[in-house]
C-alpha cells in the first residue's frame, strides 16, 4: 500500500499547482509508431486548453472506459475527448466512476464517460475471462509530439506480481488488478491508456514505479475484473 499512498501524495502535491501531475506529462519514450489508421478505439481525455490528462478506449459509439483517478482533481464537465485518432473532439457529457474506487489504493480505478454525439470508430470488446499468464498485448499511448505509439506488453499472474521480486505486496495489487511488463523499457505512459489483445480489452493503466520494463511490471485495472460494473452501468450515463 505504501506505493500508492506516495502515489497519492504526490498527486495532491502536483494538484495544489494546476494539476502539474497532468499537464506536465511528457509522453511515452521507448514506444514504437502505432499502424497508421489504426487503434482508433483509443480515446484522449483533455482538459479545456487542450491538453491530454489521461487515456481510455472507446466501448460504442458514445461511451469511453477510463480509470476514476483521472477524474479526482478535475471538473469532468470541462474535459473533451479527442477521438479518431485524435482528428476530432467531442465534449464530454456525463462521467461516471466506480463506487468503491479507493483514492489511496487505486482499486478499482474505473470509469465511463459519455460523448456528446455518436462516434464511428473501432470499439473495444471486454474480455470474456481473466487475462491469461504470458499472453501478450498492446499498450497505445502518446509519446512528446501526440503520435499514437505502441509498447508491447506481457501479462503476469498477480502472484508473480506480488511475490516481492517486484517491490509489490499484497497490499498493493488487488483482484481488480493486472500487472504487465513491457517488453522493451518505456517511460511516462500516462493514466488510462488501453491495454489490448485481440481487440479485447485486457486493462487501463492505473499506477507504477518509475519505468515499466521487463524487471517493473505496470499495474492495471483489470477490465475483466470490473466487466460486470461496466455493463451494468454503461446504459445509465
Amino acid at each position: 500500500m505504501a506505493n500508492q499512498f506516495v502515489c497519492c501524495l504526490l498527486l495532491l502535491i502536483a494538484a495544489t499547482s494546476t494539476y502539474a501531475q497532468f499537464t506536465t506529462h511528457s509522453g511515452i519514450q521507448g514506444g514504437v509508431a502505432a499502424p497508421s489508421g489504426e487503434r482508433s478505439y483509443v480515446v484522449s481525455v483533455k482538459d479545456s486548453g487542450g491538453s491530454i490528462v489521461c487515456g481510455g478506449a472507446l466501448y460504442n459509439d458514445v461511451t469511453v472506459i477510463t480509470v476514476a483517478s483521472c477524474l479526482v482533481f478535475l471538473t469532468p464537465e470541462n474535459l473533451v475527448a479527442g477521438v479518431n485518432n485524435d482528428t476530432k473532439t467531442v465534449k464530454i457529457v456525463a462521467h461516471l466512476s466506480h463506487p468503491d474506487y479507493g483514492f489511496y489504493t487505486n482499486e478499482h480505478d474505473v470509469a465511463l464517460l459519455k460523448l456528446a454525439e455518436s462516434v464511428s470508430a473501432e470499439y473495444v470488446k471486454l474480455p470474456s475471462k481473466k487475462p491469461v499468464t504470458s499472453s501478450a498485448g498492446i499498450v497505445t499511448g502518446w509519446d512528446d509530439s501526440n503520435t499514437l505509439v505502441d509498447v508491447p506488453e506481457t501479462v503476469i499472474a498477480r502472484a508473480d506480481c506480488v511475490s516481492g521480486k517486484y517491490g509489490y505486496d499484497d497490499d498493493d495489487v488487488f483482484d481488480s488488478n493486472v500487472c504487465g511488463l513491457a517488453d522493451n523499457q518505456a517511460c511516462n505512459a500516462i493514466e488510462g491508456v488501453p491495454l489490448v489483445s485481440n481487440n479485447q480489452l485486457v486493462g487501463l493503466l492505473s499506477w507504477g514505479n518509475a519505468c515499466s520494463n521487463s524487471a517493473n511490471p505496470a499495474v492495471y485495472t483489470d477490465a475483466f475484473a470490473e466487466k460486470s460494473w461496466i455493463e451494468s452501468n454503461v446504459n445509465s450515463l
